[in-house]
């Protein structure tokens, strides 16, 4: 792809040229669709072009020898080459609720979407670059806990409502499970 700059105001034009990478992506039903991207593209740029094309939000990019693909690497970094063929996995979307907020997540997703009031969890401004790869996401009436795919584990909302996990951040390794009480995570 050549792409057109103009870089001053002389009338004089530059040009440079911009490796495509060409790949397929398809659905476990089948449905499809081959897009060009260019090379220098992230992961999370190609997925949102493969949402915006198959019209599916909640979607993980897995290779043809099954190795999930992370939104933040590169194209090259991540050894896509050209005519790579993926698989695009519809994750399906779960909620949690406190008293007066949401989170909205998927199994594995980048991102948790939460709203309502702050002070029950509905803020999880303060925590967001750390809620990546969320395998469940529980509630007390105050606040979210979020289990990572690394095992540890992520809390919003109302500190004395289980908010704050800050006190055993150090022990938080590995989890499997958390349940919730009325103001506690266990």
């Amino acid at each position: 792809k050549i792409v057109a700059l103009n870089t001053d105001c002389s009338g004089l034009w530059m040009f440079r040229v911009e490796q495509m990478l060409q790949v397929t992506v398809s659905l476990t039903s089948g449905r499809g669709a081959s897009l060009s991207i260019p090379l220098a593209s992230t992961v999370g740029d190609l997925k949102t072009m493969v949402q915006e094309s198959l019209g599916k939000p909640f979607l993980r990019l897995i290779t043809a020898d099954e190795r999930k693909l992370k939104p933040s690497e590169f194209l090259e970094a991540a050894g896509l080459q050209d005519g790579a063929q993926l698989t695009a996995i519809v994750g399906e979307a779960k909620l949690a609720a406190t008293r007066y907020a949401f989170a909205l997540w998927c199994c594995g997703g980048d991102r948790v979407l939460t709203w309502g009031n702050p002070g029950s969890g509905g803020d999880s401004s303060a925590v967001h670059d750390q809620l990546k790869s969320v395998r469940q996401v529980q509630a007390t009436q105050y606040a979210f806990a979020a289990i990572l795919e690394d095992g540890s584990v992520v809390a919003w909302g109302r500190p004395g409502s289980g908010g704050d996990s800050s006190a055993v951040q150090d022990q938080l390794k590995s989890v499997q499970q958390v349940q919730a009480t009325h103001k506690a995570f266990a």
